[in-house]
């Protein structure tokens, strides 16, 4: 397993009043500060095999545990996950390095965190990459729970359904009871396994209860399992679901609401890198919003990978990112 040297992590304590722990390492001088951010049920080791890969060749690397994982407070109100706070922190975290400006680099959840610091602090940020999830704007009222009837009627599944099971209010304990099940689902051996059991009505919580367990990919070695497995159980999976029941209170709306239309759209520059067998992020769904809200310079690639591309496809991912650096001013 590829390590993140325990001695560069740090904490600072946001002005919402969050413990944040983060890994931090210092850019050689003229090169830029990468931020990188997690989503679930990942912690900043996520990111592990892109630290060993930019962190000697100078770049600055800030990668958070993001709110409800690893060394990061873990509160259990959903409400405390909105979009503005959460991209506060980062300022927060940014502030605290003395860092003016990064390159913000997101997966999964932490595309969505992206997305919001692109609406709530965008100076703060010179240059976007996202990875297999793609930019979430703000929409109030909106959110993917809802969208069963659209998305069957797009792409012809209901590729959220496992958000239903995950916002109920025994989907932490089951979890945490069959832990070793929850985690072969999340990382299938076969990506389609996530279009037959995680995207109908009931399929994850009949995964999860009959402790199905199968195969692991070959990239989800023993060790990297056990880090997943060992970081969720000594925080409990209630903060990390709470990323998906905000979605159900509608806890953004109100902020998001305030948001001019305009903001919304970025002129940043933006790297899009598509995961071709991801059955729930569909490369479509980032390509359909870039096109409506990106307004500078996009960049897409693609590779044959599941939704864990940081981690499957990480020589390819870490190249693509590396050379994308090279194109910006």
């Amino acid at each position: 397993m590829v390590e993140m040297d325990r001695n560069n992590y740090k904490q600072t304590k946001t002005k919402r009043g969050f413990t944040y722990s983060y890994f931090y390492s210092a850019p050689a001088s003229g090169k830029p500060v990468l931020f990188f951010a997690h989503g679930f049920p990942s912690a900043s080791f996520l990111w592990r095999k892109q630290v060993a890969f930019f962190q000697p060749l100078g770049y600055g690397i800030i990668v958070p545990d993001q709110l409800g994982y690893g060394g990061t407070d873990k509160p259990t109100d959903p409400k405390l996950y909105v979009g503005r706070g959460l991209a506060e922190d980062m300022r927060d975290i940014l502030d605290a390095e003395a860092v003016a400006t990064v390159v913000a680099i997101g997966h999964d959840w932490g595309s969505y965190l992206v997305s919001r610091m692109l609406h709530y602090i965008p100076l703060r940020i010179s240059a976007v990459a996202l990875c297999d999830v793609g930019y979430r704007p703000a929409e109030p009222g909106v959110n993917s729970i809802s969208q069963k009837e659209a998305l069957i009627k797009m792409i012809g599944y209901d590729a959220f359904a496992y958000q239903r099971f995950f916002i109920q209010p025994d989907a932490a304990a089951i979890i945490e009871k069959n832990i070793d099940s929850f985690i072969s689902m999340i990382y299938p051996e076969k990506p389609e396994s996530w279009k037959e059991n995680m995207c109908v009505d009931g399929g994850a919580r009949e995964w999860i209860e009959n402790n199905t367990i199968t195969a692991s990919p070959s990239y989800l070695i023993p060790e990297d399992k056990e880090a997943i497995k060992t970081s969720l159980l000594s925080g409990g999976l209630a903060g990390p679901l709470c990323w998906y029941t905000q979605q159900l209170e509608q806890a953004n709306i109100d902020e998001d609401a305030k948001l001019p239309t305009a903001a919304r759209e970025f002129t940043h520059p933006l790297l899009f890198i598509a995961c071709t067998k991801d059955c729930v992020a569909l490369p479509i769904f980032g390509d359909s919003s870039h096109g409506k809200y990106a307004k500078g310079p996009v960049t897409r690639k693609e590779i044959e990978a599941d939704h864990w591309g940081p981690m499957s496809h990480a020589a390819e991912v870490n190249e693509m990112v590396l050379e994308w650096l090279g194109t910006l001013g």
